[in-house]
């Protein structure tokens, strides 16, 4: 079983690791914040080599929403992206997971989905290949996660900034809540819609009005065993992560 370390954002790593450990978990995928005191290589693999010890493997390393990531930008920006990917694929690799979980940007006000297209759309491909040659001699790859308010949410766009990519080091996670408020009428077409494009899934439940909120699953308003049928129908064999970030009671949920 797999958690998310964003949902115990309020504990310690020790702590965090402890209660996903004792709760049956045995891999965690870990958030950038949480790991802030982890400065240097070292310390990141001391960290690492700590929860192996405690039967929990690093299930992947999740970014999203760093200040650094500005692919729209002008020419510093982008290359600041650039740089940010690099370097945090390189932490991931020193907690010894290849998955590094991004999301496509923002979709700035007043841009159609047109517009997205056939200006930024070819803006990020060309990004995100550069960020794939330096990570996939170490066999990484990026995962792409879309919320309410980001360009992903429109499949045509997603399609298209996956299908531009190599899939062995590119695909899309996607979290039950964020389509949820995204997409509170289709949230099941998305599914057959990116189909095989879709490599890990963030799995929760929600309210369908308030971002970010992840509810435990049964708890909220999704068709969470429609969801689950419709991966089925495609095949998913990704891996799958319990999210409750927002939720107030973690631990007991």
């Amino acid at each position: 079983m797999r958690g998310s370390s964003i949902t115990l954002e309020d504990y310690t790593l020790e702590e965090c690791i402890r209660l996903f450990r004792d709760a049956g978990f045995t891999t965690v995928e870990m958030t950038r914040a949480h790991l802030k005191r982890c400065r240097t290589d070292q310390l990141t693999k001391n960290f690492a080599a700590y929860a192996r010890s405690m039967g929990i493997s690093m299930g992947g390393l999740n970014v999203v929403g760093e200040a650094y990531f500005q692919p729209f930008g002008d020419d510093r920006q982008v290359e600041k992206t650039l740089n940010g990917l690099q370097a945090d694929a390189d932490f991931a690799y020193s907690l010894g997971t290849r998955d590094v979980l991004i999301w496509e940007g923002v979709a700035p006000k007043g841009t159609t989905e047109s517009h997205w297209i056939s200006n930024l759309l070819p803006r990020l491909i060309e990004l995100l290949r550069a960020a794939i040659k330096a990570v996939k001699p170490r066999g990484m790859r990026f995962l792409v996660e879309p919320h309410p308010f980001t360009l992903g949410m429109s499949d045509q766009f997603l399609i298209k900034l996956c299908d531009a990519l190599d899939p062995e080091h590119f695909g899309i996670t996607f979290d039950f809540c964020h389509y949820g408020v995204g997409r509170p009428l289709d949230y099941l077409e998305a599914i057959p819609a990116l189909g095989h494009r879709i490599r890990n899934i963030h799995f929760s439940d929600s309210d369908q009005e308030s971002s970010e909120l992840h509810f435990p699953p049964g708890t909220g308003k999704m068709q969470i065993q429609a969801m689950l049928k419709a991966f089925r129908k495609i095949h998913f064999d990704g891996t799958m992560a319990l999210d409750l970030y927002g939720y107030p009671l973690p631990v007991q949920a």
